[in-house]
């Protein structure tokens, strides 16, 4: 099953093509009236990504500087120097005289790397036996003089699937690429509340792109313009779909442009929701004051996400099928505890005694609850016990 993108509407981003190149076929190609542009939207900047950590990888909870080449894209999967990415970890990294067979030994695991050869295993540095020889999907390659391995090799090495941590990094080319716990995040990845999308290569788009006929505005950062009028004069809504009217700028169509499929649907109530999705929805019986509807949603119909609001907070309850983080918020908090509800485990993160998001898994079910102000935890607790 293809990974969940999960988050807010209202922070939706998706990337594309260049700025340069754009337009819809119903573009016209004259200069409009200021009048079109609607007062209340905010004016956006066209930036760049900053230029900062740009050849590290996370592995082990360690930001590990690669050098100046960055990552190369093989077969799909993130390759990474081995030598600096080992020996940062406390390996021990004996090649051949040949560089085809490197032996690594950290002095509690030890393996060999096979150049040309899809074939992982390790054993123990003191003990007799090994594990089966595993496929990764992508052999070591030797580029530049140096072997690169498959970044989720130490995902393999370690046995835990986040060893590898979630993190932007360049390519050799230059290009952004993403890493989602070591696998290439292809397609809309939400990361930090804000949607990004990367191509068949893996590469983060920028600018303007077309998607169900309708156009979207993709920053030089990668981020989709949203309730803004983008830099070339044309207005998009809190969705990030162009409202359809001439800009004050000219503008050409493309040569050609992708027709990215918008994993976004909403919807009027739950029960039209629940027709578009294969599981049943289930929502907080209890949110412990008044509350409006805001907006509901499926994304790419594998997820269910609803706002409910009012004048002290937004909060967004999510569901969908797997046993991973759905909550769209990977930012660091002080209080970061699991709680047992009912003998299900709940992770709450928060700051200043406020519990900012809630994530938990059951019968492989998936659910978090996220709010823009927080809350007391014992009364996070009480709407989490109020979906079961």
């Amino acid at each position: 099953m293809k990974k969940l993108m999960i988050g807010l509407l209202t922070a939706v981003t998706i990337v594309g093509m260049s700025a340069q190149a754009f337009a819809a076929d119903d573009i016209s190609r004259h200069k409009s009236n200021p009048a079109n542009i609607i007062s209340d939207t905010v004016p956006i900047s066209n930036y760049a990504p900053k230029d900062v950590d740009i050849n590290k990888v996370a592995i082990c909870g360690k930001n590990i500087e690669i050098g100046r080449n960055g990552v190369s894209i093989y077969k799909g999967k993130i390759m990474v120097p081995l030598k600096f990415t080992a020996e940062s970890l406390g390996f021990k990294v004996e090649p051949d005289k040949d560089n085809k067979v490197i032996s690594l030994d950290n002095g509690t695991i030890k393996t060999n790397v096979y150049v040309g050869q899809d074939s992982y295993y390790y054993s123990s540095s003191k003990a007799i036996g090994l594990t089966m020889m595993h496929e990764l999907g992508a052999e070591p390659i030797i580029e530049d003089n140096m072997v690169y391995v498959p970044i989720n090799f130490y995902n393999f090495l370690f046995s835990d699937q986040k060893t590898v941590g979630s993190f932007f990094v360049r390519d050799k080319d230059g290009q952004w690429i993403y890493s989602a716990n070591g696998e290439l995040a292809v397609g809309w990845k939400l990361i930090n509340n804000k949607w990004y999308f990367m191509n068949n290569n893996g590469i983060m788009q920028r600018g303007w792109v077309q998607t169900n006929g309708n156009w979207y505005y993709l920053l030089n950062n990668g981020e989709m313009a949203a309730g803004a009028v983008t830099p070339d004069g044309y207005k998009v809504d809190e969705n990030g779909k162009w409202d359809g009217k001439p800009a004050a700028t000219v503008v050409n169509k493309p040569e050609d442009a992708d027709d990215i499929i918008s994993p976004i649907e909403r919807f009027d109530t739950i029960d039209e929701a629940q027709k578009a999705l294969k599981f049943k929805i289930t929502v907080p019986k209890e949110l412990l004051g008044k509350y409006n509807i805001k907006y509901i949603n499926t994304i790419s119909r594998d997820l269910f996400q609803i706002c409910y609001v009012n004048k002290q907070n937004d909060i967004i309850f999510r569901m969908g099928q797997g046993t991973y983080d759905i909550s769209g918020d990977y930012n660091n908090y002080k209080i970061n505890n699991t709680v047992s509800i009912n003998g299900i485990n709940v992770k709450v993160k928060g700051d200043d005694n406020l519990i900012k998001v809630a994530v938990w898994s059951v019968n492989n079910m998936s659910y978090s609850i996220s709010l823009n102000d927080g809350m007391k935890q014992d009364d996070i607790i009480n709407i989490v016990k109020s979906t079961f």
